[in-house]
Order: C-alpha cells, then structure tokens, then sequence
C-alpha cells in the first residue's frame, strides 16, 4: 500500500460531556458524567475533568462517584448531539469527497488529492479546529495524522484533548510499541484476550511471532490482520458516504435501570424497540425476513465484572415475506418468546436481518394490508415532523417511552449514515 497518502482522523473530545458544558456553561471546568436518563447506573460519557480522576465511559455510578464525589451527572440528550454531529462532520467533508463518519464523533478524511488546495495537511487541521470553535466555543477536537487509517485513527489518541500528531513511515514502530494492543482499531476484546493468553501483551512480542505461529493460533484471516496491525500496515480505503452499502440488518438493545416482572411492561419494552427497528428499515426503504429477540433477567448474582445474567433467552425465526411494520415484527417476537418461563428482564434486543430493498417487492393483495402500509406511511410522516414517538402504540404507555440513541457504533451504523446524506 502505497505511504503517499494522507488521512486526517478527527475526533471530538468527551463529545456528549463537552457538548453538555457547552450549552450549560454552569458545567464547565466540573467532572460531568453523562447517563443514559435518570436512575441509570452507567457512565456512557466522562468530561475532561471527570476523567482525571479515573472516571471512563462504561464506569457504573457508584464507582465514579466513589472516585469523584464532585461528579455531575447529567442525563443524555441525543438529539443535541446529533445536531453537534452533523455540523462537525460537514465541516470534515469540506475538505474531501472521501470523508467517512465513522461515528457521531469521529471522521476519516482521505485529503491525498485535496491537500494542495488548503496548502497542506496542517492547515487543513488547524481550520477544521477553528471551526469547530464557531459551533460551539467549549467544543474541541484532536486530529490524527497518517498515511492510512489504522495509523491516523492511533495518531489521533496521543495528545488529548484538542491535539494534533503525525505519524510517519519514521516514528509508526515507536508510537506502536508505547501503546497498548487495545488502542489501534480493529484489535478488539476477543483477540487482545486471545494473545493475553499465548502471554502476548505489546506490539513488540506481537511483531516477534512468526507467520507460521499465528497461522496455528489464529487461523489464515487474523493471522494476517495481526501481522499487519502490528508493524502498522492497514489497506483499507476511506468510504465515503456516498459509498457505504445498504444495511443487512437492523436492530435496537436496551438495558433498563430496574429488573422489569410485569408482563405488560416487558411487551411494552419489545414493542417499544420492536417500532424503532421498524422505523429505521423504512427509513432505508428496507424490509426484512429474519426476526430475533434477545432477554436477559437481572439479579442479586449478577456479575458485573463478567457481564454474567443469570438466565438468557435467545430465538428467531425466518419468514416467507418480508415485513417493515412495528405491529408484525411485534408480534413475531411475541410468538418467539410464547414458550419462555420468563421471570423478570433486565435486558431486551430485537434484530430485523435478510433486509430487501422495498422497491422490489409487490403492493399489498388485500385491502387492509394496503389500508396498514398507508397508515404506518401517515404516521412516519407526523413523527418525522413533530419528532420521534409524537404517535405511538398505546400499550407503550404502559412504562416510559425509549426514544431513539444516536451514537454512531452503538444502535445502527449504516442507518445513521444514510440518515446523514438527507438534507
């Protein structure tokens, strides 16, 4: 692969802590932790100054508090992320045709061919900060420098918050060996717990192994993916939006703040994140197939270290039509969960897979099927204009409603990107 490249990663710092300091300037310069709502025992966000004290995303509250007794915390509001989000990732994609949204707050941006325009790489940095400033003055970023994405996305984690680094051809061993197997990406849980086990624990054992023993260890594909990671080799190109594949599937999880025992507030539950899947394959213009549902209970033995729940329960099924509607995929999972001996949940999932383009399909035989289709249609066009869940199912009044999470990796990536390219 060819080292004359140039890719900028930018990525907002502590985005959903520093764009609450933001709009509430009374945050500013204090530990902020943002929760998912009220009641919720998960740090999803740590402001800069939280996290001098030790305070991470994924921390559970009583121990940041337990590390930082001065901690806000302040409940999530996606919707002012997203509107963060989509203003920083326009002032990326100024600068190249080829500018992936990674996430809601990181940026790929392939400049190889647009640098002489801007001067240089540097300048296209520093006016990327500078704007950023304009949309919101506590708001920062630190950019990463490389000739391809593994590197650049790691030059981006050395000086934080609000730096900029290059890595080179030069210094890419040194910045490997000083960093841990876990920070470049695409090494993630599953192969760092791997090679913890074989007693490989840096890049400078990892880059010592022959082909042949990863080859035994770790089959054809990682053993390459690993041999490469190390000595800073990655190929893959930036996809610009225009370039990203329709989604295969979609999904929505949910973890509750309390064991739910009530059947009526566990359909509640499924048929909550039953509509938001639905929603978003018609968004894409999608239907699928392939219906999943995921629980799982909360209890006393509960290991949090382990992510153990005492009982799961996991089913599918696959049907002979394709289905976009709340309703249906409701109940499918109804059916899938009808034999269960469910005693209270804590967890939910749904999956809507084997997504088809809808434009392939034929119209609804019956007329009430078409009487539904223009129902469902009405209603996205209400929610769309007044906002997510103006109009809902009435059984979802039976518990809080869940409104849709925008962010980036978690939830559905290939629908918020699609999502992005509307005006």
């Amino acid at each position: 692969m060819p080292t004359n490249r140039l890719i900028l990663h930018a990525d907002l710092n502590s985005f959903f802590a520093t764009a609450e300091q933001q709009v509430n300037p009374a945050l500013r310069g204090k530990p902020v932790g943002v929760v998912k709502g009220e009641g919720r025992a998960c740090i999803i966000a740590a402001s800069v100054e939280a996290k001098k004290y030790g305070v991470a995303t994924g921390s559970d509250v009583y121990t940041a508090r337990k590390l930082c007794p001065e901690i806000v915390l302040v409940p999530a509001d996606f919707a002012k992320y997203e509107y963060i989000s989509r203003q920083f990732i326009e002032i990326c994609a100024s600068y190249s045709p080829v500018c992936e949204a990674f996430s809601l707050d990181e940026c790929f941006i392939d400049v190889t061919q647009s640098e002489s325009i801007f001067g240089n790489v540097f300048n296209i940095a520093f006016e990327i900060k500078r704007r950023l400033r304009e949309v919101g003055d506590y708001l920062t970023c630190s950019v990463g420098v490389s000739h391809n994405r593994l590197l650049a996305k790691l030059a981006g984690k050395q000086i934080k918050p609000d730096g900029l680094f290059w890595i080179t051809d030069e210094n890419k061993l040194e910045v490997l060996d000083k960093s841990e197997l876990t920070d470049v990406c695409g090494l993630g849980f599953g192969l760092y717990h791997h090679l913890t086990t074989l007693g490989i624990d840096s890049f400078p054992k990892l880059r010592s192994l022959s082909m042949e023993y990863l080859q035994k260890h770790f089959g054809p594909h990682w053993s390459v993916h690993l041999y490469n990671i190390c000595r800073g080799i990655d190929e893959a190109e930036v996809t610009a939006i225009e370039q990203i594949p329709d989604a295969k599937s979609v999904g929505r999880t949910y973890t509750t703040h309390r064991n739910l025992t009530k059947p009526e507030e566990i359909e509640a539950l499924v048929r909550n994140l039953c509509e938001e899947a639905a929603f978003k394959a018609r968004r894409m213009n999608l239907a699928g197939r392939y219906v999943g549902l995921s629980l799982r209970s909360g209890s006393a033995h509960y290991q949090k270290d382990q992510g153990n729940f005492e009982q799961r329960w996991w089913g599918h099924r696959t049907l002979k039509y394709y289905i976009d509607d709340g309703a249906d995929f409701f109940r499918y999972c109804l059916a899938i969960a009808k034999t269960w001996d469910i005693t209270n949940v804590r967890f939910c999932g749904v999956f809507l897979g084997m997504l088809a383009p809808k434009n392939t399909m034929p119209t609804p035989l019956f007329a009430g099927d078409r009487r539904r289709k223009a129902l469902v249609s009405a209603l996205d066009l209400v929610n769309d204009k007044y906002g997510d869940y103006t109009v809902f199912p009435a059984n979802l009044s039976k518990m809080p409603l869940i409104m849709p999470e925008v962010t980036g990796y978690f939830g559905d990536k290939s629908f918020r990107l699609k999502y992005l390219r509307q005006p």
